[in-house]
């Protein structure tokens, strides 16, 4: 690997981990700080830590992954704590929680478990549920922070969950959701094939079966403006694909995109699958000239958007492709007067609040006097 870190080395590292002994202490250098920024440091470290080259890599490098290890392992840990309070609470209100993205490839047990790491516990709950849900977890500990009322009814009247939970003395934080995508959009899918297939793992925590699990990370992909953590969304995807690989699995897979609507988002992820961890993966072949171009263009996009955002993978190709999907990402959460209003009411109070010099004026005060209620 050469000194000057390129896109295809990081790409090359996730392919052919045992190839990595070959390294230079400069060349690790590189690597450890794209991974670090990429939040692929512990997961490779757990690649390498299970085969054999993990006694040739250099002294001062498996001690950093060692670090990157544990703490995803505490992590992991916390996870599944807090998990079974968060299930146990709801199941006792007769909810039925389910774990999406990072916490539920923990829970599963994915080959991208190991060394994922999360920013918060994504839960899926039915809206019947939603109001029930909240109102046990506020009163055992968990909290709403400071948050305008305007915010309070976009959570609540747009997206597809509600204000972020914050547990009292360990800080977890909680996304409650009652659906995989703003409603408002008009791109939220129909939940009877991802509530059909909700997957009891072996701890008693819910999932979503693998093909809903495959296509929830590629909506939550695919629809959202930030791309940050995109290619470690992708290394999940590629993980996932590899584990459940079969017929069954992608007939699952195509029939829950077709009826989502998301085929065109899926083809995108798969043709970048291939592209980039050399597998065949079966990609549908679109009728129209339309759909074609729209599936290249939207390829050629992600293609460069979802390179990392270090200094190192910088381009103007890759900025530009960002940008696009923020705007893209945008666009697609809700109908564009609903846009243009939401904007201007943020625009409107940050400046008001900003000119008062106080950002948090239209704030409601934390009320954490439920948390203590038992």
């Amino acid at each position: 690997m050469a000194h000057n870190f390129t896109f295809e080395h990081l790409v090359q590292a996730i392919n052919s981990p045992h190839q990595l002994v070959q390294l230079s202490l400069r060349e690790w250098e590189s690597l450890l700080f794209v991974l670090k920024t990429s939040r692929l440091e512990a997961y490779l470290a757990f690649v390498l830590h299970d085969l054999e080259a993990w006694h040739s890599i250099p002294e001062q490098v498996r001690a950093h992954l060692s670090a990157a290890m544990v703490y995803a392992q505490r992590q992991n840990d916390q996870v599944f704590h807090e998990g079974q309070e968060i299930h146990d609470l709801l199941m006792a209100q007769g909810v039925t929680p389910v774990f999406l993205k990072g916490a539920a490839y923990i829970v599963a047990a994915t080959n991208n478990a190991k060394g994922r790491l999360c920013s918060d516990i994504d839960l899926l709950v039915k809206e019947d549920g939603l109001a029930i849900s909240e109102t046990a977890l506020l009163n055992n500990f968990w909290y709403h922070k400071t948050i305008t009322d305007y915010d309070d009814k976009y959570y609540r009247e747009y997206a597809h969950e509600i204000p972020p939970l914050y547990h009292l003395t360990r800080g977890t934080v909680l996304d409650l959701h009652h659906n995989l995508f703003l409603p408002i959009s008009g791109k939220a899918p129909p939940l009877e094939q991802f509530w059909q297939g909700v997957v009891c793992q072996e701890s008693g925590l819910y999932t979503l079966e693998p093909a809903a699990m495959f296509m929830h990370s590629i909506i939550h992909l695919m629809l959202n403006e930030e791309v940050v953590y995109g290619f470690r969304d992708m290394v999940d995807l590629k993980c996932l694909a590899q584990q459940y690989d079969s017929v069954g699995f992608w007939q699952r897979v195509e029939l829950i995109a077709a009826e989502s609507h998301f085929e065109t988002e899926l083809n995108v992820v798969v043709i970048l699958l291939n592209t980039w961890f050399n597998t065949a993966y079966p990609v549908k072949r679109f009728e129209g000239s339309l759909q074609r171009r729209k599936l290249q263009l939207l390829v050629r996009i992600y293609k460069y958007a979802l390179i990392p955002e270090h200094p190192a993978l910088h381009s103007l190709r890759s900025g530009l492709a960002r940008f696009i999907v923020f705007v893209r990402g945008h666009s697609i959460k809700m109908p564009l007067t609903v846009l243009v209003k939401h904007f201007s009411i943020k625009l409107w109070l940050g400046c008001r609040n900003w000119l008062r010099g106080d950002t948090t004026a239209d704030a409601k005060p934390v009320d954490l006097g439920a948390a203590f209620k038992r």
